[in-house]
């Protein structure tokens, strides 16, 4: 199970509140170790969503941020501890394109026309950015922090998380000055969590492919865009294809551990959420959209 988890008021104490991002978060502090607390919008499924995603990832064996699901002063959320270290600071994505760019707009919200792949591809190729940092590649074609990234977007893409945006990814510096891809964190907009029951089983039920859950997949939207002229940012499949023709080794190391990955066993994880945490019809509308990007990944254009 993933039980919610009481924390000790006492034991877990408020630092100052997290700015960056539209949902309510703390930094809290426990036995000198910091933690990131979310609480989930009401009426949304950001708790299990974010839970999930994690499980998900770790499935893929990306690096990620850890989330549980917890209850801190009467308030259900999700904790993740801190993913930079004491001697470390994360550099967000807008910092890092915006130092290079000069006409980058860093205080943008999602819509930056600016944020495009190419950006994020020459940057994460730099020798000078190392993966993430204690995370075990040994034996695969996994060798550049863009490799990893485009694990990141493959992940983006099953789950249809359309939030990757310029605050959403970075890289961590230590005090000696080394930068490393920082794990893949913050996927609560995904899996349809938003949605509610009766727009779910509509979808699942109608025999009208403009509104089925088929069209809903494929209209998910990521936050990155192909040029700075581009109108729209790519479709999250668009995007991945795209990403992998840069790398293609890496793409098919990270579409062969998603082919790996049994629809039985992503069920076992959302049957471990607590009953009142996500309905049978959300279950049923999470994991339909998982096969289904699944499917559409594994048939795409290959790299």
């Amino acid at each position: 199970m993933f039980p919610f988890i009481l924390l000790n008021n006492d034991e877990y104490s408020a630092e100052f509140p997290e700015q960056l991002g539209s949902k309510q978060k703390y930094w809290l502090k426990n036995k000198g170790k910091s933690y990131l607390f979310k609480i989930g919008r009401p009426g949304t499924g950001e708790n299990w969503a974010e839970n999930i995603a994690a499980e998900l990832a770790e499935l893929l064996k990306l690096p990620h941020a850890h989330y549980d699901l917890v209850i801190w002063r009467g308030h259900k959320g999700v904790l993740s501890p801190n993913i930079v270290p004491d001697d470390g600071h994360l550099i967000l994505g807008n910092e890092l394109l915006s130092n290079i760019y000069t006409e980058y707009t860093r205080d943008n919200d999602r819509r930056e026309p600016e944020h495009t792949l190419e950006r994020i591809y020459n940057l994460l190729m730099d020798a000078k950015i190392g993966l993430p940092a204690d995370y075990d590649l040994t034996g695969n074609a996994i060798i550049t922090a863009y490799d990893v990234f485009l694990g990141y977007l493959l992940l983006d893409t099953w789950i249809s998380n359309q939030d990757r945006h310029h605050e959403n990814w970075g890289i961590i510096q230590d005090s000696n000055g080394q930068r490393h891809l920082a794990p893949t964190f913050d996927h609560a907009a995904s899996m349809g969590q938003n949605e509610k029951d009766d727009v779910r089983e509509d979808r699942l039920k109608t025999k009208d492919n403009r509104r089925n859950i088929s069209a809903y997949v494929e209209k998910a939207r990521s936050a990155i865009y192909e040029s700075n002229t581009a109108k729209k940012p790519l479709l999250t499949l668009e995007l991945f294809e795209e990403a992998a023709r840069k790398s293609p080794k890496a793409a098919r190391i990270w579409l062969d551990e998603l082919q790996k990955i049994s629809i039985n066993t992503c069920q076992n994880l959302f049957d471990r959420l607590p009953p009142d945490e996500i309905t049978p019809v959300g279950k049923e509308f999470a994991l339909e959209m998982l096969i289904l990007n699944k499917k559409r990944l594994l048939n795409a254009k290959k790299p």
